[in-house]
């Protein structure tokens, strides 16, 4: 070979592993990333989301009732052939706000007219960059019941997770876990994105724990409220990451599963009589007790309002205060039977509690037992300080690396669990009967 022809095939060469190198840039920007299942107001639906960095076109999710299906057709119409039926179906994007220094895209795409109890095998990608992620796969609810009728279920609790304080511990063990879990609550302080960027977040933070987490919620509806932590870029990236039931303009939603309800609210926004919040959560209250007067309501939010830490939060009578007088207040008159929180770094759980003063017990119970869960693991680490002596409505506390197991029973009965992550032991287990409130 001529010394020509050597340079033009040197050349040659440095130009296809460019042009493959490029391919592989392009495809990453546009590799689904941080996938997370959502549930909705309608049981019959599910919201899939994902991130990436560059545009994909029109976002659009695949999904099956068999995995050979996806495998075989990447087509935008649907593709019959019994249990292969394949079908598409796009959905939404919206770009980070130019004014900050986030980029990239959020994709949501809602699947309607599900089946109950049915798993469902799905891919996402966009129309134009036919770059899709892996084969997923998830589970719908038992919604093919009366609204008063409870199909038992498990899901895990935690909220204040970050990166640190042996949080990959308790990541592993649900991924280890998740079949036997429905659901999973996250209730506030995801991250921890605002630690060098309080006003704006850090975004690679933010994806890179997301990313960490997606083995869960790719699997699994990842249900979420806004903590102190999340509040950055005005809720903006909260709100555009996390696509909850309802309006997406507000950070409070409800939902009922399997025949239990829930609702989650916002301790970073207004909770006084008569606000926006505070309203809505009673008319949401007020509508599924005339309805179903016996059924299970379960609350969730960030900030605990029963909480003995010598943290600032659990002294000091504060917003916490005023929590307890006005949400408080809503659950004694709505029979609220459990609320799910976190913010202190401590583990806690309550006896049946109203107005400071226990109230019944676990078999007859008169007022909301709560629950505070925010052991997870992240960088500031576990609250070991506790008021001494306990209080009177305080049944059992601790500061163990560890996240909750909610089982929903029946109409009557729910086990609750505190599991510490590395010896995936139990270390508290309380059963509660259905109470009824005077």
């Amino acid at each position: 070979m001529n010394l020509i022809s050597r340079t033009t095939f040197l050349f040659f060469i440095l130009f296809l592993v460019g042009f493959s190198l490029g391919i592989q840039d392009v495809n990453t920007e546009k590799q689904p990333k941080t996938i997370k299942l959502t549930l909705t107001d309608k049981p019959d639906q599910m919201v899939i989301s994902w991130y990436t960095i560059s545009s994909v076109g029109s976002p659009l999710v695949q999904y099956s009732l068999s995995k050979n299906g996806l495998k075989a057709s990447h087509s935008l119409s649907k593709v019959r052939g019994g249990t292969s039926q394949v079908f598409t179906v796009n959905g939404t994007s919206q770009q980070y706000d130019s004014s900050s220094d986030w980029i990239g895209t959020v994709h949501s795409v809602t699947l309607q007219g599900l089946q109950p109890m049915t798993t469902y095998f799905y891919q996402c990608g966009g129309s134009e960059s036919q770059v899709y992620s892996q084969i997923l796969q998830f589970k719908t609810s038992n919604f093919n019941t009366s609204p008063n009728t409870v199909t038992p279920f498990v899901a895990a609790v935690y909220g204040d997770m970050g990166y640190g304080g042996g949080f990959n511990n308790t990541v592993a063990a649900l991924i280890s876990n998740l079949a036997k879990y429905s659901v999973v609550f996250h209730v506030g302080d995801i991250s921890y994105a605002d630690y060098d960027k309080v006003e704006q977040g850090n975004q690679t933070v933010w994806n890179d724990f997301l990313q960490v987490l997606e083995p869960i919620t790719s699997r699994v509806p990842y249900m979420t409220t806004p903590g102190n932590h999340d509040v950055f870029y005005d809720f903006t990236a909260y709100q555009q990451t996390f696509n909850m039931p309802g309006s997406s303009s507000k950070p409070w939603y409800s939902f009922t599963y399997n025949g239990v309800h829930f609702i989650s609210f916002s301790t970073e926004s207004d909770l006084a009589p008569f606000t926006q919040q505070y309203q809505w959560i009673k008319n949401d209250l007020e509508a599924y007790r005339k309805q179903n007067p016996d059924g299970w309501v379960i609350a969730y939010a960030h900030r605990p309002y029963y909480c003995s830490t010598q943290y600032d939060w659990c002294r000091k009578q504060t917003l916490r205060a005023l929590i307890e007088s006005t949400i408080g207040e809503l659950f004694q008159n709505y029979n609220v039977d459990l609320f799910m929180a976190g913010h202190t770094h401590a583990y806690e759980r309550t006896v049946p509690v109203y107005q400071q003063l226990p109230i019944g017990n676990y078999e007859y119970p008169g007022g909301t037992i709560h629950f505070t869960i925010g052991t997870p693991g992240n960088q500031e680490g576990l609250d070991t300080n506790w008021v001494i002596p306990a209080p009177s409505w305080s049944a059992h506390r601790n500061a163990v690396l560890g996240y909750a197991e909610l089982n929903v029973v029946n109409g009557t009965h729910i086990l609750w669990k505190m599991i510490s992550s590395i010896e995936q032991t139990v270390m508290d287990e309380q059963w509660m009967v259905k109470g009824y409130f005077d």
